[in-house]
């Protein structure tokens, strides 16, 4: 990934997990490690929306590089709601996936969820610093995900920096907005779509497995 050249960018350490700081784009108040608090009163059904734009973003950038996804998958809000939060949170979706070789392929892949929603929110007018940051804590196992694979990157670094990562999943999330939305729309309401269906709604070809696979 080419990061030369790139500003340095301020993040904000006022919410922690584990005892860490999470770092946010937007200075906000310590609601807890719960995403779901710092959605205010967003409604059920857009929680679920926003759960099925993030998966369906995951899908899609990977499908986009030539990735082959096997299925993507949310939890409604009703049924999280009645699950005590563990110290590494509770899992509200999933995309599963293989054959994603390239680097910016995979950076994009993980960023690309949290993006998505941001974007999703500031679509409909219901943007706010701290529904944002209540985003960016439902990406904290992607973001873990990316710093285990690229310990170089951090936040606040000179040219190493997470909102590198940002830039180039906002880019891909612009330019399959349309895709992102067909998916989601339909995974808000089915919860589970396989790989092939994915596919179809996107109008993008579902690429080969890894000759290694063994997700059916």
């Amino acid at each position: 990934m080419k990061t030369a050249d790139q500003p340095t960018y301020t993040w904000h350490a006022d919410i922690n997990i584990n005892g860490q700081p999470y770092p946010t784009r937007h200075p906000v108040p310590d609601h807890g490690p719960n995403s779901d608090a710092y959605h205010g009163d967003l409604t059920y059904a857009q929680r679920d929306h926003l759960r099925a734009v993030h998966e369906a973003a995951h899908a899609v950038a990977s499908i986009a590089a030539g990735g082959h996804i096997h299925h993507a998958k949310i939890t409604p809000t009703a049924e999280l709601a009645t699950r005590e939060l563990s110290n590494t949170g509770i899992p509200s979706g999933d995309c599963s996936g293989c054959n994603l070789t390239d680097g910016q392929a995979v950076a994009v892949f993980l960023a690309a969820g949290e993006r998505a929603e941001d974007h999703w929110l500031h679509q409909n007018k219901l943007w706010t610093p701290t529904r944002a940051a209540g985003i960016e804590l439902g990406a904290y196992s992607d973001r873990q995900s990316f710093l285990a694979l690229n310990p170089h990157f951090g936040f606040g670094n000179d040219h190493n920096d997470y909102r590198v990562v940002h830039d180039f999943a906002d880019q891909l999330v612009t330019r399959c907005w349309p895709a992102i939305t067909a998916v989601a729309d339909v995974l808000a309401v089915r919860l589970h779509l396989t790989g092939d269906e994915i596919a179809d709604l996107a109008h993008m070809p579902n690429g080969a497995p890894s000759a290694t696979c063994t997700t059916a």
